[in-house]
């Protein structure tokens, strides 16, 4: 890859990224400011995520790249174990800030997966208390405890209640460790209203409705989206389409609008079949027939929004990962199966919330639902969203 490769792939990830640059490095400056850097520096820079690519160009000003090349060389190391394919992946980003700040300290030939494990820890353990005489078994394992709480859903609150009575009685310690999750979805900030939120008796009453939001603004935001992705579909596949439609629509009957007609017969034969077995193991006048039409219809509007994503790409020939920008829509539909053990209740939260996100499409918003979409699944594949 050349020089000027190297350059625009760092400035579309400052773009994509949302980075706020400095005033010396805003215009023209950011390109000629990378051209001092040699290909070797540039295509280690390149691969940096947003936190790793934020960093350097705060450290990077009034600086050589005589002077960053050690720095560069320990970003690089870590890069590769906090990656998607690295086996400390799993860290936070006010983990991954904080390893950042402790580079001066650090010899290259220190950097190892325990070392920035053991950092890793310490971050955690400041962010959650500690004991002023150094970490104690307890606080240790209570560190342990908040990574743990806070990936199933607990706010720093209720992390620091719950410590609070372990404190008290050592015994209850393990029971952290039982707790059931929070339910994950809640609707992400761009999309909220701007209004006062509703009560507490509210809030509980609507997360237990499984009713779908048909306001005039969701629908017209809707119609839009089903009038702007129709696309001529012709072959086998169109074939295929025709027989799968027919028998979904003979089976939902009067459940199934015209809207919802127009969108099933763009969506893929392999996922419209898997539309078919589900409304078909479901009674056509229950309200589990209504929201699972919904779902296929709003994820496939979803998807359809395309947005720039990350992709990090190895091979057992390469020397290092790569990665690069593209644009894309999110697969939603690779959660049929999980939403299919969804209560109705819970079902119908999620389809809201897209209909929600359809009216302002936000890729913050879309990610921060995907997440939670992954999160259900126990496994990522490997699809990183860009923040």
């Amino acid at each position: 890859m050349q020089k000027s490769d190297y350059i625009y792939m760092i400035m579309d990830n400052v773009m994509v990224y949302q980075i706020n640059l400095p005033s010396d490095l805003q215009g023209n400056q950011l390109q000629r400011n990378l051209n001092k850097y040699d290909e070797k520096y540039l295509g280690i820079i390149a691969g940096f995520d947003k936190n790793f690519l934020e960093h350097f160009l705060i450290i990077s000003k009034g600086k050589t790249q005589e002077d960053l090349a050690d720095i560069l060389k320990k970003m690089e190391k870590i890069s590769f174990m906090i990656g998607p394919t690295g086996n400390l992946n799993y860290l936070t980003p006010n983990q991954i800030q904080y390893i950042l700040t402790k580079l001066g300290s650090l010899n290259l030939n220190q950097i190892k997966e325990a070392k920035i494990s053991k950092i890793a820890d310490e971050q955690i353990e400041k962010e959650f208390g500690g004991t002023q005489n150094g970490p104690s078994a307890l606080e240790n394992q209570l560190s342990s405890a908040a990574f743990y709480l806070q990936s199933i859903g607990y706010s720093n609150q209720e992390i620091q209640d719950k410590f609070k009575e372990v404190r008290e009685v050592p015994s209850k310690l393990d029971a952290l460790f039982t707790l059931q999750p929070k339910e994950i979805y809640s609707v992400p900030a761009e999309i909220r209203p701007r209004a006062n939120p509703p009560s507490r008796a509210q809030s509980t009453q609507g997360n237990q409705s499984a009713s779908i939001d048909s306001s005039p603004q969701t629908q017209n935001a809707i119609d839009q989206h089903v009038r702007s992705i129709e696309h001529e579909i012709t072959g086998e596949r169109a074939k295929k389409v025709e027989e799968l439609m027919q028998l979904i629509k003979d089976h939902a009957r009067d459940s199934m609008n015209e809207s919802h007609k127009r969108v099933f017969s763009q969506i893929h034969p392999d996922r419209l079949n898997r539309a078919f077995k589900m409304l078909k193991d479901t009674k056509r006048k229950s309200k589990r027939m209504t929201l699972y039409l919904e779902w296929f219809f709003c994820s496939h509007l979803l998807s359809n929004i395309e947005v720039k994503v990350e992709h990090w790409q190895t091979s057992s020939a390469a020397s290092r990962g790569s990665t690069g920008v593209y644009t894309a829509g999110i697969n939603f539909g690779r959660y049929d199966q999980i939403i299919r053990e969804f209560p109705d209740s819970k079902l119908a939260k999620v389809i809201n919330i897209i209909r929600r996100i359809l009216q302002n499409p936000s890729k913050k918003a879309m990610q921060k639902l995907a997440t939670d979409l992954i999160a259900e699944t126990g496994f990522d594949e490997h699809l990183y969203f860009t923040d």
